[in-house]
């Protein structure tokens, strides 16, 4: 399973991002270009047999931009969570800057939240298949 780091930075344990994103902030300048708040967003799929894109419907987003030390960051996250938001904007902020001190905590911050997020994945699915009929056996009965 290949997590990329927007969408461990989305699914990863909130508290652990907000306490690594503290730790770190007070080093910076930080300035709120746009405060966290809630949003609608058209959502895109697309066809499966002509391939076209069509809307299925609109979720409530959550997002927020920042001045990080000049760089500007941007969080954007799924449902009401202007922390995550907040901790987001901040962490796309340093990896976007030409040079951090934060870049290779962000980086291993990153690869551990990936691996606990890929074992929890693997639970789940492995807690999915036992659920899973064989309907070879049941004919054998």
């Amino acid at each position: 399973m290949n997590l990329d780091q927007d969408q461990v930075l989305c699914e990863c344990a909130q508290d652990r991002l907000i306490s690594f994103v503290s730790q770190i902030e007070l080093k910076l300048s930080i300035e709120i270009v746009l405060s966290p708040k809630l949003v609608m967003t058209m959502v895109q799929a697309e066809d499966s047999i002509d391939f076209q894109p069509f809307y299925v419907g609109e979720v409530l987003m959550t997002e927020c931009q920042l001045l990080v030390d000049g760089v500007i960051g941007y969080g954007y996250c799924m449902g009401d969570a202007p922390q995550r938001a907040y901790a987001i904007a901040v962490l796309d902020a340093i990896f976007h800057a030409p040079t951090s001190l934060f870049k290779e905590e962000l980086a291993a911050f990153i690869e551990a939240e990936k691996s606990i997020l890929t074992q929890q994945k693997l639970e789940e699915y492995n807690q999915v298949l036992r659920t899973k009929v064989d309907f070879k056996i049941m004919e054998q009965a």
